[in-house]
């Protein structure tokens, strides 16, 4: 990655999945907030098919939420991996990423 293009090429990829990461976190959000609500109306009616519905309408929700959280915490790491490019030390921060 000595080249300037290369470097330009892969920070600008990096911009990409950040935004796009950025972007399924909040579309996670939201539809994690939508199921959420969805289970707490099915679970005022006294039926049980309604009630198989909100349970599913809350791991639907959680499921989300955990998707939201991967795509905040990739996110992140990608945002690093970019400061470490402009600081001109990507080698020494790439080792210490955790994985998930």
């Amino acid at each position: 990655m000595e080249n300037t293009q290369d470097i330009r090429d892969l920070k600008n990829t990096l911009s990409y999945l950040h935004s796009e990461l950025n972007r399924l976190e909040t579309m996670a959000g939201t539809l994690s907030t939508v199921e959420r609500q969805h289970y707490y109306k099915l679970t005022n009616f006294d039926q049980r098919d309604l009630m198989d519905i909100a349970v599913e309408e809350q791991n639907a929700a959680r499921q989300l939420g955990t998707m939201k959280t991967m795509c905040l915490a990739m996110a992140e790491k990608i945002e690093a991996m970019k400061n470490a490019l402009d600081g001109g030390n990507m080698q020494e921060s790439a080792p210490r990423a955790e994985t998930h």
